[in-house]
C-alpha cells in the first residue's frame, strides 16, 4: 500500500536527561522518525525519507516497519557513529542541546547512568561543554555532510496527499518542495535551528510554498526578534500563505486565525511526561495528518497535541508503538478546555 502521508527527516541516536534527572542513553530517535510516528497515530501507513547509518538500532527499524512506517525512502550507510546528541531538560520543558558524546562517557566520568542529582547534571553539562573530540562525527554532523535528496523519494510517493519536512538545511527543503509540490501534496515544515538561523527574507522561498509553518517558541523569537508571540505569528502569516502555528511546550500551541487576525490557543493533551524529546516532531506529524484529513488548522493542532502526548509518555521514537487509533480518535472527540 502506497502511503498517503510522508515525512522527511533524520534518524539519530540520543542521550537524554529528563527534568527529574532520569537518564536514558542511546535512545533511537530523530526528527524523521518522531514525525513519522506522530503521523502514524492517525494513518495506517506513513512513508519516511531519511538515511540510516549502521549504528542506528536495527530493532527500532524493525519495529517502525512492522507497525506501518514504509522505509522505501530510507537510504543505508555503512558508517558507524559513536557520538550521540545530549538533550538536557529543565522543569519548564526547555531543552539544552548542541552537546554530544558517546553514551559511555557519562560512566567514564564517574557519574551514575540511571539518575543524576541537579548538581551532577550541572557538572556533567560543564564537562560536555568543555569536551573536545577532533574528528568525532555526531549524528547531527552526519546529516549535514550527507543531506537527503529527492532521488530517495519513490515515484509513487510524489503523489502523496501530505508531506512533512522536519528540520533540515534550506537547500534540502527546497529540493523536497520541488519533488512533492507538483503532485499537489499538502506540505508542512518545521524550521528547527536550521532555518531559524536565517532571516525571513532568506527563507521566503520556502515560506511561500508551504501549507503550514510550525516553529517552536524559541525558533519564532529567533525569526522575529523582539516581537510577542501574536505579533510574530502575524509577521510570519504575512509571508506564508498556509497555516502558521507556534509550539509553546507544556502550554500547548497558538494557531494564527487569519479571519480574526489573532492567535487561537490549543491546549496540550494531559499526560505524564517521561521524555519531552520528539514532542515537537510528533506534533508536526499529527498536525500533518489532521490538516490533510480536515483542512482545519486549529483542529489539526488537536491531532498534533494528542500525538505529542503519546510520544512524551515513553522513551524513544518507537516507545508507543503500536498506536491504538480507536483510542486516539476517542480522545480527539472529547471536549477540551481552551487555554486562557
Amino acid at each position: 500500500m502506497t502511503p498517503e502521508l510522508v515525512t522527511v527527516g533524520g534518524l539519530t541516536v540520543d542521550n537524554v536527561i529528563s527534568a527529574d534527572g532520569q537518564v536514558a542513553l542511546a535512545r533511537a530517535g530523530g526528527n524523521g522518525a518522531y514525525s513519522a510516528v506522530g503521523a502514524l497515530m492517525w494513518a495506517p501507513r506513513v512513508g519516511l525519507v531519511s538515511c540510516a547509518v549502521e549504528t542506528y538500532p536495527r530493532a527500532t527499524i524493525d519495529r517502525l516497519e512492522q507497525h506501518g512506517i514504509d522505509l522505501a525512502g530510507v537510504t543505508w550507510s555503512d558508517e558507524r557513529l559513536t557520538s550521540c546528541n545530549w538533550f538536557i531538560y529543565d522543569a519548564a520543558g526547555r531543552r539544552e542541546e548542541g552537546l554530544s558524546s558517546p553514551p559511555e562517557t557519562l560512566a567514564e566520568a564517574g557519574f551514575p547512568t540511571d539518575r543524576l542529582t541537579p548538581s551532577e547534571v550541572g557538572r556533567w553539562r560543564d564537562i560536555l561543554a568543555r569536551r573536545e573530540a577532533p574528528g568525532e562525527i555526531s549524528y547531527s554532523a552526519f546529516r549535514v555532510r550527507h543531506p537527503l535528496t529527492p532521488d530517495q523519494v519513490p515515484d509513487a510517493w510524489r503523489r502523496a496527499r501530505g508531506v512533512h519536512l522536519a528540520p533540515s538545511q534550506p537547500e534540502v527543503m527546497l529540493s523536497m518542495l520541488d519533488a512533492f509540490g507538483p503532485g499537489g501534496a499538502t506540505i508542512t515544515a518545521d524550521p528547527g535551528w536550521q532555518l531559524a538561523e536565517f532571516s525571513l527574507d532568506e527563507i521566503a522561498p520556502i515560506l511561500a510554498r508551504i501549507d503550514a509553518f510550525l516553529p517552536s517558541e524559541v525558533e519564532l523569537h529567533a525569526l522575529v526578534p523582539g516581537a510577542g508571540l501574536a505579533d510574530a505569528l502575524a509577521v510570519i502569516a504575512a509571508r506564508c500563505p498556509g497555516a502558521v502555528a507556534v509550539k509553546i511546550g507544556p502550554k500547548g500551541v497558538l494557531v494564527w486565525d487569519r479571519a480574526e487576525a489573532r492567535p487561537v490557543a490549543v491546549p496540550p493533551q494531559p499526560t505524564e511526561t517521561l521524555d519531552p524529546t520528539g514532542a515537537g516532531d510528533s506534533f508536526c506529524g499529527g498536525y500533518l495528518a489532521g490538516l490533510v484529513e480536515t483542512g482545519d488548522p486549529v483542529l489539526a493542532a488537536r491531532y498534533g497535541a494528542i500525538s505529542a502526548a503519546r510520544i512524551v509518555a515513553c522513551f524513544g521514537a518507537d516507545g508507543m508503538l503500536p498506536p491504538d487509533r480507536a483510542a486516539l480518535r476517542a480522545t480527539l472527540a472529547e471536549k477540551v478546555t481552551k487555554c486562557p
